[in-house]
């Protein structure tokens, strides 16, 4: 879905007043680094990484400032995390790390970074797109018509695909729609909730556009708009989430909000500014008592619908919070497409009957060569279906898409128990 935001905000961040604080401070960090003054060291990358997660550099030189410091414990297990979340990492011939050589856990580093290598392949391939360019960012399925739908991108449409040969026809656009990333059906399937939002990407953006961000309702019969939202200032609506009462939640990529459509109304329904960063995939529980909602540097947060209360999921050993950008539930479990972490994977999160901790997890597919960004998907007849391949990375820097680098997109579907 919203992987190339995070990769814009590390592109861009000397543009910005907070990005250029935390370059700043980078830069101090690394002075007391090159005087030897490793406790100094350690405090700076201490608070770069409170303020900025996740990111390969600052996590990196977190872990070297922790073994300079001869806190080897937190040094090595500053590692795994790194490793976890992109195993091309070489950390093995830099002498910062000389003093956890004789380490077994450091030892052991080794091996999982190999590990995570390992190709393991349970989704199968279900058809290939006819529509080179379309770009598809998410699937869904409307049981009662029987209609496969797959939202454009770089096309700015929704296109039905026949699921036996992949032959595509357009389903609806209109001249002024935005780049489709999510849709999501009501529980009678009457209407379909459509998030857009402008990106350079889709075909003949104009910089007029620029933070402009919409959902959309269609009724399906039809095939007209029934309603649009919108807000006011910079927004990125990816992900929608549905409620049987036809509730509609929202998240914002590009600020982390999540807005609520109920009554005909859009309103903020949770500002996460103060502990989020990049706001993903969102879902609900059976009971629709707990929301959670994935953070693309942080991992996921649990929110109690009653009061509103916000926790962070903690990880199990051996897998990384972070890249999360589709997020479904199923059966006391979520199912995680990872797709800023390298390699790319798909994870079942497993949760406690409370719904409020994860207790195990298994990975589905891994380091499969024919995933390149997949986004976000849905559940239908038992299956999670998602796109397994979007060309982020054949446009340029002005958003033109070089399509010799294009390749058709491929439907994939995980059978689930």
């Amino acid at each position: 879905m919203m992987k190339i935001y995070a990769y814009i905000i590390l592109l861009l961040l000397s543009l910005t007043v907070q990005a250029q604080s935390q370059k700043e401070l980078y830069n101090q960090a690394m002075a007391h680094y090159e005087s030897k003054d490793y406790a100094n060291y350690l405090k700076a990358m201490r608070y770069l990484d409170s303020i900025r997660p996740m990111h390969p550099v600052f996590t990196y030189n977190l872990a070297s400032a922790y073994a300079l410091n001869q806190q080897k414990e937190k040094a090595v297990s500053t590692l795994e995390q790194l490793i976890l979340m992109n195993n091309t990492t070489a950390f093995e011939t830099d002498a910062d790390f000389k003093s956890l050589e004789t380490m077994v856990a450091y030892q052991e580093l080794q091996v999982l970074k190999k590990q995570q290598n390992e190709l393991i392949a349970n989704s199968k391939l279900v058809v290939t797109l006819n529509e080179k360019s379309l770009h598809p960012e998410s699937v869904a399925y409307l049981t009662k018509t029987n209609q496969w739908l797959a939202s454009s991108i770089r096309k700015r449409k929704i296109v039905r695909f026949d699921k036996a040969t992949g032959v595509c026809q357009d389903w609806f656009s209109m001249p002024d729609m935005l780049a489709v990333f999510d849709m999501k059906a009501d529980s009678k399937e009457k209407f379909l909730w459509v998030a857009t939002a402008a990106m350079p990407e889709m075909e003949n953006y104009s910089a007029s556009e620029e933070g402009k961000a919409e959902i959309l309702k269609i009724d399906i019969k039809k095939q007209t708009i029934v309603a649009r939202y919108t807000t006011e200032g910079n927004a990125v609506f990816g992900a929608i989430y549905v409620t049987k009462k036809n509730t509609v939640f929202v998240s914002d990529s590009a600020k982390p909000i999540i807005y609520r459509i109920e009554n005909g109304k859009l309103s903020v329904w949770l500002s996460m500014e103060n502990s989020a960063f990049n706001l993903q995939g969102i879902t609900m529980n059976k009971e629709e008592n707990m929301l959670f909602v994935a953070d693309y540097l942080k991992g996921i947060a649990a929110i109690t619908m009653a009061n509103k209360e916000v926790h962070w999921l903690s990880f199990p050993k051996g897998v990384s919070a972070k890249g999360i950008d589709g997020l479904v539930y199923h059966n006391n479990s979520l199912f995680a497409i990872q797709n800023g972490v390298a390699p790319i994977r798909i994870v079942e999160l497993m949760l406690n009957k409370a719904n409020n901790q994860l207790v195990d997890f298994k990975v589905k597919d891994n380091n499969r060569p024919e995933f390149d960004e997949p986004a976000i998907g849905t559940i239908s007849n038992g299956s999670f279906y998602f796109f397994a391949n979007a060309p982020w990375k054949a446009y340029d820097r002005n958003g033109v898409l070089d399509e010799s680098k294009v390749a058709n997109p491929v439907l994939y579907s995980l059978k689930l128990k």
